[in-house]
């Protein structure tokens, strides 16, 4: 990431404004932008974003994170913020930019401390739970593909085959829901912690998720590159608040 003037940051914008960049709303944040933008504008979505995860924070304490208050007024504080909100919409290509950028400006400023980077994962992992968790059947599939997860879905005949192991393997899976349910054949390790709380059926190496316990590996997933990322940041991020501002000026308490 660069910075430069206001002229030159609208040109390298007229340049940059390359739509296949953010083909989807959400992402695992695996490239950092390559524009150049303005101190002003740097500012500007550092503190968006940063106002974004202590409205997580807060709503992960006062409303159970599933419930329909939590989603609509996280759904609310997205839209006012201009994040993108509805999954994978067409029109939200500045929504998307704004949401890459700012995550990777909060990235260098929260891998700092330890402390700093448990609070700015464990943000990031409710604000990405909410938005995988608003995607459709169909939407969530294009997304595991888009990241590299395509886990195989099992066919009709290994599934009825198979069934009652699911169902007795599977908690609040009777034999009827496990027919109406798509499972996935995942490798072990992508389902440890799946497995550790007895939640799915294990035969020959493989998990057999319900497609609705796939969030659990997608954030596992997502987790482990973001711990990863913060942990490698540090030295970047202390050129950068050496450079151009300390972290007191910038991100003052809201």
């Amino acid at each position: 990431m660069e910075f430069s003037s206001r002229a030159r940051q609208k040109h390298a914008r007229l340049v940059g404004d390359r739509r296949e960049q953010y083909p989807h709303s959400l992402q695992f944040y695996l490239e950092p932008p390559m524009e150049s933008i303005s101190l002003v504008e740097f500012e500007s979505l550092a503190i968006d974003r940063l106002k974004l995860l202590k409205v997580v924070e807060n709503l992960g304490v006062s409303y159970v994170r599933s419930s329909d208050t939590y989603k609509s007024k996280l759904e609310a504080e997205l839209r006012k913020l201009k994040f993108p909100y509805r999954a994978l919409a067409e029109d939200d290509y500045e929504a998307r930019r704004k949401d890459h950028i700012s995550h990777f400006i909060l990235r260098l400023a929260y891998c700092q401390s330890e402390d700093l980077r448990r609070w700015f994962l464990q943000q990031e992992m409710d604000l990405f739970r909410y938005r995988f968790n608003e995607l459709t059947e169909s939407l969530m599939q294009k997304f595991l593909e888009h990241v590299n997860l395509s886990f195989e879905a099992i066919g009709e005949d290994l599934k009825n085959e198979l069934a009652y192991e699911l169902s007795v393997s599977t908690p609040g899976f009777s034999l009827p829901k496990v027919k109406e349910q798509m499972f996935y054949k995942v490798g072990l390790a992508d389902a440890v912690d799946l497995f550790r709380a007895r939640k799915v059926f294990i035969k020959d190496g493989f998990a057999y998720v319900p497609f609705k316990e796939i969030d659990v590996i997608v954030l596992n997933n997502y987790r482990t590159k973001l711990s990863k990322a913060l942990a490698t940041h540090r030295p970047i991020s202390e050129l950068y608040w050496t450079q151009y501002c300390t972290k007191e000026d910038c991100f003052r308490e809201i």
